[in-house]
């Protein structure tokens, strides 16, 4: 498989370098500062040193990035006060339902097939990209006709507020993570926050008033510069030529192919957005500002979950690829899970035991509701963190239906919970109708999977 020189991009291959070195710097210190039985410990892990620099540099990257957009989020919130930040998390949630459509579930399978195929690395990168563009197009579009029914009052700052998150799945996280170059992708998505904090930090600290298109524009800009870095790299250092490369009867394959995953993923807008769009029109945009700043603290535990599990993810795939010994597939399952909860552990018992002290110290009074919703996030991060692992074992070893049914019935279940919760009890309803059925759903997964270990 064709593989990136870093040196060719300068920037990122001096930022990579100094974590690598930061990296092998602390090794060395440990090393010698242990007792020569932990040191030959230690010296044995030189192998995994790989694995060590994605880990490192996924959660020195993204913690740092989305601890200042947490902030920045903070601070546009009680700027923007709850009702204008609900109308503003309206849209972008209506970006995040584009968000799966233009992916179709490639996001969870594009992993698997370069890892257990990657003699067809370059067929499924040009299709995939070109499926992407396909399904922005035909979203994009849809939003434009349906504006008057969806709420959306037609301007381009709407637009491009509901445009940028899509941008997010045309990204090429799947094939750094394919060539094990996660840390390296994780600068790109570093630069971008970097850019839109920049930016918008420039707008509050200035005389210039923060309006929704100047937010919007610049979140739009950032995706696009940062879009424009990876097809670059990956088109010319790869040897990819993506529109002269189409072939239509394998695009038309992989829609069929992807179909039961694609539609779990659509309808994984249940377990977030739709919410969302749920509560401001049974509520209205100030409830929707409250449970959009729940998300900004529940949000920094998942992220250290999703981290992780980009690690764990190729090399869950490669357990599916060589259909491994049942001990083998057990042992790396117990460790992951392990490793998933204790990574989450600590921030849940903070939200749990000290949810006033937290909205006190980040949010103005009219947020005081949050203080009750960040108990169920304790919980429900800690059940998600065991089905994240689950979910990537099910579809490592291909076993794709079973993900679809148990995410279908999950995505009911929370409508369900939505319709009937969110009238009547608001922002807490709204919270339940996101924690319970998913924390089901990922409890049906880890049952499922055990049948298979």
């Amino acid at each position: 498989m064709p593989v990136i020189d870093k040196r060719a991009n300068r920037l990122l291959y001096g930022i990579d370098y100094l974590l690598i070195k930061s990296v092998s710097f602390v090794l060395w210190i440990i090393r010698y500062s242990l007792p020569t039985k932990w040191s030959e410990l230690i010296s044995k892990e030189d192998r995994h040193i790989n694995v060590l620099n994605n880990v490192v540099g996924l959660t020195f990257f993204n913690a740092l990035g989305g601890m200042l957009l947490l902030f920045t989020q903070i601070k546009l919130a009680n700027y923007m006060g709850a009702a204008l930040y609900g109308i503003y998390s309206y849209y972008l949630a209506l970006g995040e339902v584009g968000a799966n459509v233009v992916r179709y579930g490639r996001d969870k399978t594009m992993l698997r097939e370069l890892v257990q195929k990657p003699e067809e690395q370059p067929s499924l990168i040009t299709h995939t990209f070109i499926l992407g563009l396909i399904n922005l197009s035909i979203f994009m579009i849809l939003v434009i006709i349906f504006h008057e029914s969806l709420d959306v009052v037609f301007s381009l700052s709407t637009l491009l507020l509901i445009l940028s998150p899509c941008l997010i799945s045309l990204d090429f996280q799947p094939v750094y993570e394919s060539l094990s170059m996660m840390s390296w992708h994780s600068i790109y998505y570093f630069l971008q926050k970097i850019l839109f904090l920049f930016c918008v930090w420039g707008l509050l600290i200035s005389d210039i008033p923060v309006s929704l298109f100047g937010i919007a524009f610049i979140l739009f800009i950032s995706w696009i510069f940062v879009l424009f870095l990876q097809y670059r790299e990956i088109t010319s250092q790869l040897g990819i030529r993506i529109f002269r490369s189409l072939r239509w009867k394998n695009l038309l394959g992989l829609y069929r192919q992807g179909f039961f995953i694609a539609l779990s993923c659509l309808l994984s807008v249940a377990f977030g957005p739709l919410i969302r769009l749920v509560l401001n029109m049974y509520v209205d945009s100030y409830a929707v500002g409250v449970y959009a700043a729940g998300l900004q603290i529940y949000s920094i535990g998942l992220f250290l979950l999703l981290q992780i599990g980009r690690v764990g993810n190729p090399m869950m795939a490669e357990l599916g690829k060589n259909s491994s010994e049942r001990e083998k597939r057990c042992l790396f399952v117990r460790r992951y899970l392990l490793i998933m909860i204790a990574c989450v552990l600590p921030f849940s018992i903070a939200l749990f035991f000290f949810p006033d002290t937290i909205v006190c110290s980040l949010f103005t009074s009219e947020y005081v509701e949050l203080s009750s919703m960040l108990p169920i996030f304790a919980i429900y991060l800690l059940v998600y963190s065991i089905g994240n692992v689950f979910i990537q074992f099910l579809i490592a070893f291909r076993k794709d239906k079973i993900y679809f049914t148990i995410f279908s019935i999950g995505a009911i279940l929370t409508v369900l919970f939505a319709f009937i919760l969110i009238p009547s009890y608001g922002v807490i309803g709204a919270t339940l109708a996101l924690c319970v059925p998913h924390g089901l759903t990922c409890l049906a997964y880890c049952i499922f999977s055990l049948k298979y270990l």
